[in-house]
């Protein structure tokens, strides 16, 4: 007979030594929000994000069971932002103009500008801000307006997951980015952890979200964001009082094909190809195989007639069927007490039995025979390793970064090596410099803005930011790294 064994959606088969799993479509399918969520979303002109309004936040969740790609996630917002934010100028060109000359500016002369750049609350934001970048390929900066409206004074980062556009208008132009914690919920997801943290105006019986819970704030044109922002900071100046909180949003993205309001960043085609599921849903198999089929070593035969002649034949027939099942699984106790002490790993079994005189057939003999260990892991490690292996490359990754080996190979062929790593290294940095001038838009509309508005002269229209990245070279060159900026 056979057994099943499940833990959770991984299933095992004795009979056949078949393990498997259940599994969804490859693409996510997660539950929508129900209608009347959608349309009193939509009562307040909301662009959404994704078919249930939790795109980034259906990501987040798909993701926490993959380390591969948290970490790859991780390792790109890292790489992204290099050793640091230097500003300067460009002072001339060498090398008949094929290389710049990029010159720091003076720490004392442009002190207020090193004070941005390396304050606490700029690297927190621009960590937070990496961290959405490499993840959902949209990002959603705060800009902070003086009491007066004529300065920037700083750059908060909101969380993508929090997010949405409002739909356009009758021009083409999105007025406001809306931010709420309840993007997409058919119920009040805090009450479910303690009745005293109801949300109060949330009714849910009739799946009602108040606008209470939803932040207006007014949206930068990221096309033309300087007279955008001049714009805004007027509006802002003129209808909120002084004391009051005045800010704006630049939306700062990576731009993908056929999308109007959100980009989607070209790693989720992996996902989309199911690959995240796949390498997530490995571990638990081997698992549930380590756990179950693993753990058979023996098979024990024990025939009919042992147990007449061990009882007698007349007091086995008079047994009642309970009696006889008792006495069988007394005989297994002992069986599986003798062979699971580590004491007896080397012992030997005797077994007696008859043998017929006339046929020479083998009557009443307890066979004890070892399971030589057959199931193979190869094939769902060759899973793993491909689905490693598809992820990073999605993500522009160079496996060998992640010591991850092409899928079925025994070995790396040089991979691994100091030269792979560094050359691997070199060519995803030199891919990074399109990437870093779209980042660093709000800084730059700081500078101008500032410049222009507030009058601040320190600001100078030819002022750049350059992002710090560390150069590994060989030893023979007499030094580990070298700096360069980009």
């Amino acid at each position: 007979m056979s057994s099943i064994y499940m833990s959770g959606p991984v299933g095992f088969m004795t009979n056949s030594m078949s393990s498997v799993f259940f599994s969804g479509s490859s693409v996510s399918k997660n539950v929508g929000t129900s209608l009347t969520i959608k349309k009193l979303q939509n009562k307040l002109n909301v662009a959404y994000w994704g078919e249930d309004n939790r795109f980034p936040n259906n990501i987040e969740q798909q993701l926490a069971y993959c380390g591969l790609a948290k970490s790859a996630l991780d390792w790109k917002a890292r790489v992204l932002g290099g050793n640091g934010i230097i500003p300067g100028k460009v002072t001339g060109y060498v090398d008949e103009g094929k290389k710049e000359i990029f010159a720091p500016l003076d720490r004392i002369k442009y002190k207020a500008i090193y004070d941005v750049v390396n304050s606490s609350w700029f690297n927190r934001y621009f960590m937070e801000f990496r961290q959405d970048w490499v993840w959902f390929g949209n990002c959603f900066p705060e800009l902070i307006f003086s009491n007066d409206g004529t300065e920037i004074k700083k750059i908060v980062h909101q969380e993508s997951c929090d997010s949405r556009y409002e739909q356009m208008n009758e021009k083409g132009e999105i007025e406001h980015v809306l931010l709420s914690k309840l993007w997409g919920v058919g119920s009040d997801q805090y009450v479910k952890f303690d009745p005293n943290k109801r949300v109060q105006g949330y009714i849910n019986g009739d799946n009602y979200l108040p606008e209470e819970f939803i932040k207006k704030i007014k949206c930068i044109d990221p096309y033309d964001s300087l007279d955008s922002c001049k714009t805004i900071a007027k509006e802002l100046n003129d209808t909120v009082k002084i004391g009051n909180l005045k800010s704006a949003i630049l939306p700062v993205n990576y731009p993908s094909v056929n999308k109007t309001y959100y980009q989607l960043p070209a790693w989720d085609g992996a996902r989309l190809a199911g690959w995240f599921e796949i390498v997530s849903k490995i571990p638990e198999m081997l698992k549930s195989l380590y756990n179950k089929a693993f753990k058979i070593k023996y098979h024990i035969e024990i025939p009919e007639s042992y147990f007449p002649n061990k009882y007698g034949v007349e007091a086995w027939v008079k047994k009642t069927p309970e009696e006889k099942t008792e006495a069988k699984k007394q005989v297994l106790l002992e069986m599986d007490k003798y062979l699971s002490q580590t004491e007896n790993s080397l012992a030997s079994f005797v077994s007696f039995f008859d043998i017929n005189k006339h046929n020479g057939v083998e009557t009443g003999r307890v066979k004890i025979e070892a399971i030589e260990d057959n199931v193979s892991i190869d094939k769902e490690l060759l899973a793993t390793s491909a689905g490693n292996v598809e992820i990073l490359s999605a993500m522009g990754v160079h496996p060998t970064l992640f010591s991850a080996g092409m899928p079925g190979a025994t070995h790396r062929s040089g991979g691994g090596s100091g030269s792979d790593l560094r050359e691997a290294y070199l060519v995803y940095t030199s891919l990074l410099h399109s990437e870093r001038r779209l980042i660093l838009e709000p800084l730059y509309l700081m500078r101008d803005f500032n410049r222009e508005v507030g009058k601040n002269v320190i600001w100078e229209s030819d002022i750049e930011f350059r992002i710090r990245d560390t150069v590994l070279t060989t030893l023979d060159a007499n030094k580990g790294t070298e700096k360069t900026v980009s």
